[in-house]
């Protein structure tokens, strides 16, 4: 537990970390709390985040749904009153990564973000037993085609190695009977869905599932369900998000120490519970970690225009896509690269020629500058709320 001074700089610090946005007044606010109602304030349940407007149809212009889901994102995360559940939604959007580009709907990519943002917080087993039947998830991984005849691999070995156990932890065997378990988990076919003037929805065809034993870690399986049950209980998949999570809101290499007790946490008491427990610890206001982190182009923007001006909205798009972090549209399944990857030279100039784009001279956005001469540089990790 930190028990050191927790004044406007420590507060900054950590809204930096909790909501990537903040102002001189509210690190002043949560300071006069104390530490612990802050964490609880920031670490509210989530505000709901309103259904955004967009086409729909088979001849719908994708490019222009695509920048409305953006524009709608960016748009909450500036207003909500709950804006650690959007960093939250962002860490959960380059975990369990869907692309736009290949599923098509507006509809289906904003139902995931939402179900980032409801079930985020909580405990992981419910979260993964909700994208495994999530549509875009489904259609993304091909799993939505997955018959008993040809089982597709994709989402099985996807599942294993980026979102719960990790590499070295599960062989060849258990991602073919994964694979197997998981036939016949689709999606209502989009033309019935249209005639019924009804939502894509998870959908089970027991005609494709194979339904024959199958050994999957070790025990015996028929069905996806128990494929997740197993994953959701293992040990491993905990350490694996922990660090994760510690990469995402601590430092690059987090402590072993520190990694083996958020997995007990995260496992216990879920998300939140993890965050509670890694905002009042001592190592996160250590001085090591206060500059430890490249933010990510979409939390430099959202900083910025919470203190700023906002430009044109064709700008922001280039923006974003020049500093290399389109939402919606991560590269691969692996999700946004971090740290200095940010930082190459091209997109490190998208990053400087936002500064005057967007701040004004009246701006209160140093308050949160780090370091012990109080030197400002956007080009560093963390010296600024950007």
């Amino acid at each position: 537990m930190y028990t050191g001074p927790f004044t406007p700089y420590e507060a900054a610090h950590l809204l930096r970390r909790a909501a990537a946005r903040g102002n001189r007044a509210e690190a002043e606010a949560l300071a006069s709390l104390g530490l612990e109602r802050a964490v609880d304030e920031l670490l509210r349940p989530p505000e709901p985040a309103p259904d955004p407007e967009i086409e729909t149809g088979p001849k719908v212009n994708q490019g222009r749904v695509h920048r409305a889901l953006v524009r709608h994102w960016i748009d909450h995360w500036l207003r909500t009153p709950t804006p650690a559940a959007e960093r939250l939604v962002l860490f959960w959007s380059g975990h369990f990564t869907s692309e736009f580009r290949k599923v098509k709907s507006g509809r289906l990519i904003w139902r995931q973000n939402q179900t980032f943002r409801t079930l985020g917080p909580g405990r992981f087993p419910e979260l993964l037993e909700a994208v495994a039947r999530d549509p875009a998830m489904l259609v993304y991984l091909d799993n939505a085609r997955s018959k008993k005849q040809h089982p597709n691999e994709n989402w099985a070995r996807e599942l294993l190695e980026l979102f719960t156990l990790g590499e070295g932890h599960y062989g060849e065997a258990d991602v073919k009977a994964a694979a197997r378990a998981f036939t016949g988990w689709s999606v209502t076919p989009p033309r019935k869905a249209r005639a019924e003037g009804r939502e894509i929805a998870f959908e089970f065809r027991a005609r494709w599932h194979d339904d024959e034993p199958k050994t999957f870690l070790g025990q015996t399986i028929r069905g996806g369900e128990e494929v997740l049950q197993i994953l959701a209980r293992h040990p491993q998949t905990y350490r694996f998000l922990a660090r994760k999570f510690l990469r995402f809101y601590l430092a690059p290499d987090p402590p072993a120490e520190l990694v083996e007790r958020g997995a007990e946490v995260l496992q216990l008491e879920g998300s939140y519970g993890l965050l509670r427990w890694l905002f009042t610890h001592e190592a996160f206001y250590a001085p090591e970690a206060r500059n430890a982190l490249v933010k990510s182009p979409l939390e430099y923007l959202v900083g910025l225009l919470y203190v700023g001006k906002r430009p044109p909205e064709r700008a922001l798009g280039r923006a974003l896509l020049g500093m290399g972090q389109v939402p919606f549209q991560p590269p691969n399944v692996a999700g946004w690269p971090e740290g200095q990857a940010w930082l190459g030279d091209a997109a490190l100039l998208v990053r400087l020629n936002l500064l005057p784009a967007v701040l004004e001279e009246t701006s209160d956005l140093f308050v949160f500058m780090d370091g012990a001469d109080g030197a400002y540089a956007a080009v560093l990790p963390e010296g600024q709320m950007l």
